[in-house]
């Protein structure tokens, strides 16, 4: 603190001088604000507004700018790394007891030329750019990043973890102006003290950069530099002097919002009591966000409304997994960065995903009991009410604080005119806690992290639903020797408890199979009412320099279960990883820059058996022209697979290989492609081809259109179709195990068109049509474990597959007969076979009509059908989208932002 002080107060008393650059203009001992990496940061000065605040025009004709010298020193990343600016930048910083300033000229020797793309908030496009970033709590691990294009666009992220790249869920208010001129471009921003987060200190040091982006050079310009082959970010920043006497601002934000939905149904059904086509829901909420202190802010939602985020993509789910989405909700988004358990640098392992916030009002989990009737059925858990404390302590603790609380909720059945009630999720309460102390001059972490989900089961048909389940974990990374290596460790722990039905669905779950009938080192107890388990990870990492490599270890008992908070696949896992790779970033004859790598894996569940062994390699170059390719190949070998019978006893995944390319064309131009293509093959004869395109198209600064089709055929020799129980097998399965060949095509065109009128105004269309097949061949049974040896039904000698028709002809079932007049008894088996054709979309109007406030016009549409005919005719199943039910809803929604 006596440092700080003192180099403030000698900061203050040269506002006369010249701009810091590379090294302050007066005798300080530079030692003492020395980065970990070795290096001597540059210095800026901030200047106090002391006649009066500048207005915000972009055309930087306020006195204190006159005053004020600027910082001039920038150093390129990209493409020459190392040399010195091809243009020239001045930056000057201002403050008052209400907000930071800042005014950048940037000098353009080809005016003309300068790119600029309108676009919604946080959408930059293909244009030039400036950017200033503060790292306000000088942690050297966290940005504030706040971005304007030359047509006033505006993008604001918070990076942690000294990453670059965070979280853009984080929409602070803030202002900034533009103007473009015969000498380049300038902008001015006006950055709210109450916006930051910042110590409780008279005299302050924050670190600060600068950036500017020239889109024509594909030039990056830094002030702080750090070269290609660094690692980190906000550890490179420069200093940022003079600020004294900041306030601590009062940050009370409050966004109430009204909204109103009109869903359409088509085709309707008249008969439907709860809903004949048409219904009309209105909606009233709050957002509140509430300073605590200058580094504490405490968010809460009530009856939250999301309806203005992107639907989820539609797509075919074979596995025994659960499809993981990515969380669009604007509460949960912002600030998610804080729960995260990532690993630095090139470190193959991170700790468990303790925060899957999808599960806060997920669709509930139980069923209505239909009593042959109609039924309405909550698509959503309400939430009734949700906060999430952030921030920093007086300590040095980061903290994330998130308490959520879903609402019990009713399907309502109505059977010949009776209603009926019936209990499809209970009132339950999510909590996390993480805590994390960065030490060393932030090359050091601790960090501990703590779910509890908690469940009022007032119903025994909800007594599948654990009644309560807890985690905990403590995490520790540390950057020596410069910020060069990088060592990362975590431990974690659950606990889950509940009825012996919820217990056993558990202990069944495809996370573990407990009921395998050959794993001798866990047991399946159906009297159980809890589980408990832990997991580890240990990682360490070469990440500065031209070459770079890691190595990484992990291990998951079988009892760790987090799912009913976090998110997880996979337990009874021991895993060991490493990498290495190699970066050219001096452009030479060919490419500009280019890397290698090579990876290299295996893993063993807990009773020794190797479930998994790869090796690959891939490469990646921009030509001097900015057209790229990426190329690799991998290669996996014959394992046990303790997944494959799903609770069975251990089958065999087959060797198999991969090879993938693409290419992209230059993405500075107003038209870019990108095309990928990945081939696969396996020793059983199987094979896939995927092929994904994009084209994205700019015709104006105002327009940006793109479609990107993917289409995927593949030949699975290996498809799990069902178990059944058969006394005949007991002596080496236990159960017969059907499997099949299953030829699948899938098929999508994913498109967006973003109008941009003002950056306040803007229109964004997202349509997904979508199709997807999938055709069942020669149905077999597995003969022995741990082999690939196959019984197939109608080729085996005394076999047969009978198909069982419907009227018109198609195929209704097989029976399945291993050995004619044996033992062996007849199996029905439902034909598999599907179809699946979908549109999906929505459009939504953006209007800011004021700071922070905001109007939303909102239309979804999402249409299906589906059917048993595998054959895929790509011309007609687009044509047949919606010949099942379609559903529209019409949604608009008002919010209006105060500061108090």
């Amino acid at each position: 603190m006596v440092v700080i002080n003192v180099l403030a107060a000698l900061a203050l008393q040269q506002l006369a001088m010249p701009p810091i650059h590379s090294a302050p203009p007066f005798a300080v001992d530079t030692a003492a604000l020395r980065h970990n990496n070795g290096r001597t940061p540059p210095f800026a000065l901030a200047v106090r507004a002391t006649g009066g605040s500048p207005r915000i025009d972009g055309r930087l004709d306020d006195p204190i700018w006159a005053s004020t010298e600027p910082v001039t020193r920038f150093t390129q990343f990209a493409p020459a790394d190392g040399e010195s600016a091809t243009e020239r930048t001045e930056v000057r910083v201002a403050y008052d007891d209400e907000a930071i300033y800042v005014a950048a000229r940037m000098f353009e020797s080809e005016p003309a030329k300068i790119a600029a793309q309108l676009g919604r908030r946080d959408a930059i496009g293909q244009s030039d750019f400036f950017e200033v970033d503060f790292d306000s709590y000088h942690d050297h691990r966290t940005s504030f990043q706040f971005y304007v294009n030359p047509l006033g666009v505006k993008r604001d992220l918070v990076a942690s973890n000294d990453a670059g790249y965070g979280d853009l869920g984080w929409d602070p208010v803030w202002e900034a102006a533009t103007t473009r001129d015969s000498l380049g471009w300038t902008a001015e921003l006006r950055i709210p003290l109450s916006q930051l987060r910042f110590p409780n200190t008279r005299a302050q040091v924050w670190g600060v950069n600068f950036y500017r982006n020239i889109q024509r050079k594909a030039e990056q310009d830094f002030w702080g530099y750090f070269s290609q082959t660094d690692q980190g970010y906000a550890s490179f920043f420069g200093h940022l002097l003079g600020l004294e006497n900041l306030p601590q601002p009062r940050r009370l934000e409050v966004l109430p919002y009204v909204s109103g939905v009109a869903e359409r149904i088509d085709p309707g059904a008249p008969n439907n009591p709860f809903n004949d086509g048409s219904r009309e829901i209105g909606r009233l909420g709050l957002d509140l966000k509430y300073g605590l202190t200058s580094n504490l802010t405490l968010n809460g939602t009530v009856n939250p409304d999301f309806g203005q985020v992107d639907a989820d993509p539609a797509q075919v789910n074979l596995t025994a997994y659960e499809t993981y989405l990515s969380e669009l909700r604007p509460f949960f988004v912002e600030g998610a960065d804080i729960f995260s358990t990532t690993s630095p640098g090139f470190i193959p392992v991170s700790g468990a995903q303790f925060l899957y916030s999808r599960r806060i009002g997920r669709a509930p989990q139980g069923y209505a009991d239909a009593r042959s009737g109609f039924v309405d059925q909550p698509s959503s858990t309400t939430i009734l009410g949700a906060t999430k404390l952030t921030g920093r302590t007086a300590g040095g603790w980061s903290v994330g604080l998130l308490d959520a609380v879903t609402a019990r909720e009713f399907a309502t059945v109505d059977s010949a005119g009776v209603r009926f009630r019936d209990e499809v999720e209970p009132l339950t309460n999510y909590a996390v806690l993480r805590a994390k102390r960065e030490f060393g001059g932030g090359s050091s972490s601790l960090g501990l992290m703590g779910t509890a989900v908690n469940r009022r089961l007032d119903d025994d048909r909800l007594d599948f639903l654990r009644t309560a389940a807890y985690t905990g974990g403590v995490d520790f990374s540390h950057r020596f020797s410069r910020n060069r290596y990088s060592l990362f460790a975590a431990v974690g722990y659950s606990y889950i408890q509940g009825d012996t039905l919820a217990i056993q669905a558990a202990q069944r779950s495809s996370a573990r199979y407990y009921q395998r009938p050959d794993a001798d080192y866990h047991t399946y107890d159906p009297t159980r009412t809890s589980l408990a388990g832990w997991n580890a990870a240990l990682g360490f990492s070469r990440d500065q320099g031209s070459t770079n490599y890691a190595v990484g270890v992990s291990a998951t008992s079988p009892g760790f279960e987090i799912n009913d908070l976090g998110y997880q696949t996979r337990a009874d896992r021991a895993t060991a990883n490493a990498f290495v790779g190699h970066r050219w970033t001096r452009p030479g004859r060919l490419f500009r820059f280019a890397t290698f790598s090579a990876s290299g894996g295996a893993a063993w569940n807990f009773g020794g058996d190797r479930t998994t062994t790869s090796v690959g390699t891939s490469a990646y170059g921009q030509f001097l022209n900015f057209w790229s390719v990426n190329g690799g190949f991998s290669r996996s070998f014959r394992v046990a697979n303790d997944a494959l019978l799903r609770g069975g006893p251990v089958g065999i995944s087959p060797s198999s290989w991969s090879v993938y390319g693409s290419a992209q064309s230059d993405y500075r131009k107003p038209v870019q492609v990108y095309v990928n293509y990945q081939h696969s093959a396996n020793e059983l004869g199987g094979w896939g081809n995927y092929l994904y395109t994009s084209l994205t198209i700019r015709p104006t600064p105002t327009i940006s259109i793109s479609a990107g089709p993917s289409y995927s055929v593949s030949l699975t020799p290996q498809q799990y179709v069902r178990g059944l129980t058969d006394a005949t097998a007991e002596a080496t399965l236990g159960r017969r195990y059907v499997f099949a060949e299953i030829l699948q095509h899938s098929l999508d065109l994913t498109t967006r068109l973003n109008v941009t009128v003002t950056p306040s105004l803007s229109l964004q269309l997202y349509l997904q049509p979508f199709v997807a097949t999938g055709e069942y061949r020669r149905f077999k049974e597995l003969v022995a474990p741990r082999t690939t040896d196959f019984l197939v039904y109608g080729e085996a000698p005394g076999s047969s597959l009978t198909p069982v028709t419907n009227p018109d002809g198609s195929v209704a079932a097989y029976d399945l007969d291993p050995d004619g007049a044996g033992p062996r008894s007849v199996v029905r088996l439902g034909n598999p076979d599907f179809s699946s054709r979908s549109l999906r979309g929505n459009a939504v109007l953006r209007w800011e009509y004021r700071p922070g406030s905001t109007l939303f016009l909102v239309w979804t549409t999402a249409c299906s059908s589906f059917g048993s005919n595998p054959a895929f005719n790509a011309g007609q199943d687009f044509r047949q989208l919606c010949q099942g039910k379609s559903d529209n809803v019409f949604a608009v929604k008002l919010n209006y932002w105060l500061s108090l």
